[in-house]
């Protein structure tokens, strides 16, 4: 084959036609083929022979088999640089594998004496409680004070953080039902833009809004008994519509039971507050003290209400007679349209008109 640079031939190239054609080059070619084949052959006996003996030497230094190290290539070099890297290369192994198990050795020594440690604990526990003599209940006492101790800790915080927000979202309430101190005499508080409602002045007002002033009020105390987790012992559910505010027929019973229930609401919600003792009070001489809208006025604002102690316990009846007295039904049932207002004007039950505080 001649080269395309120097024109100068590397190794002769011969096409199929004359090879198959010239039995001189074919003969040659076998000959090279057969002389490859026996320097392979020698080659492969001559590792062979490299790899037995460097195995027998290993073998026959960890003493396995010894009658299997060929004698006669004692001077076989290359066996023995092959048996010095196998031996070592057993020996890398035979160390890992000692680390592994050395390793796990001092793992399960550590469990052992830490089981050892923990059996020895209790039995010196045990042993501890069996020597407990006189001085056991003054420690347990000592225990059980911590514990409290700690425990009205905790309470005390939990209180303090729940008393916070109680009165947080009490401040809320008032804001929200604009809950206002008026220079009035008649009408001295207001609620929602509204006049709060008494037992003197309940019949100076137009039925809209002492009805009004009724719901608005009924429904701040009932928001203020929910964020005070008390449940009220009355439910006002007597409250006209609108509706029936322009009708002439006033049921003054309704009127009545309305106010006693928002009035035994008012004192049971202030005595939860310590506004009012747990003990029976005057409720007549309360009521003629502190009117509704005082007590109302008081209770939301968490004002200590003034009051005299009984001897008796007072009954749904008994409030209710109080009330119906305070709100003298007789004398305004016989012509309820035929009331004036301030301004000397007749009420008419399509009034409607507010205080805007």
């Amino acid at each position: 084959m001649r080269c395309p640079i120097c024109l100068n031939s590397g190794r002769p190239m011969y096409c199929g036609h004359c090879m198959n054609g010239s039995p001189s080059l074919l003969a040659k070619l076998k000959i090279d083929l057969l002389m490859l084949r026996e320097a392979n052959a020698a080659l492969e006996s001559q590792v062979e022979g490299i790899l037995e003996y460097g195995l027998g030497q290993v073998e026959a230094i960890d003493g396995t088999s010894a009658d299997k190290r060929p004698r006669s290539e004692s001077t076989n070099i290359e066996g023995k640089i092959l048996g010095q890297r196998l031996l070592k290369l057993s020996l890398l192994r035979s160390k890992r594998n000692n680390s592994r198990i050395k390793h796990r050795t001092v793992q399960l020594a550590n469990r052992i004496k830490v089981k050892k440690d923990t059996i020895e604990q209790l039995r010196r526990a045990l042993a501890g409680r069996s020597k407990i003599g006189q001085n056991s209940e003054e420690t347990l006492t000592r225990i059980r004070t911590a514990v409290l101790t700690d425990r009205k800790l905790q309470m005390a915080q939990i209180t303090r953080f729940l008393t916070n927000n109680q009165e947080a979202r009490l401040e809320s309430l008032r804001e929200w039902f604009v809950v206002r101190k008026r220079d009035s005499y008649e009408f001295p508080y207001s609620v929602a833009f509204l006049p709060v409602v008494s037992l003197k002045n309940f019949y100076k007002l137009p039925p809209v809004v002492a009805w009004g002033s009724i719901s608005k009020m009924s429904q701040c105390i009932t928001l203020m008994s929910e964020i005070l987790f008390y449940k009220l012992p009355c439910t006002i559910e007597g409250i006209p519509e609108l509706s029936s505010y322009e009708k002439e027929e006033n049921n003054e019973t309704n009127v009545a039971e309305c106010l006693t229930k928002l009035l035994i609401n008012v004192i049971q919600l202030a005595r939860h507050v310590n506004l009012l003792p747990k003990n029976p009070i005057d409720l007549a001489w309360t009521l003629d003290q502190h009117d509704l809208d005082i007590l109302f006025y008081n209770m939301i604002t968490t004002t200590e209400i003034t009051s005299r102690p009984v001897a008796h316990h007072w009954t749904f009846s008994r409030v209710l007679s109080v009330v119906s007295d305070a709100l003298q039904l007789s004398v305004y049932a016989a012509s309820p349209a035929s009331r004036q207002t301030l301004n000397g004007t007749r009420v008419n039950n399509s009034d409607l008109w507010s205080l805007v505080g």
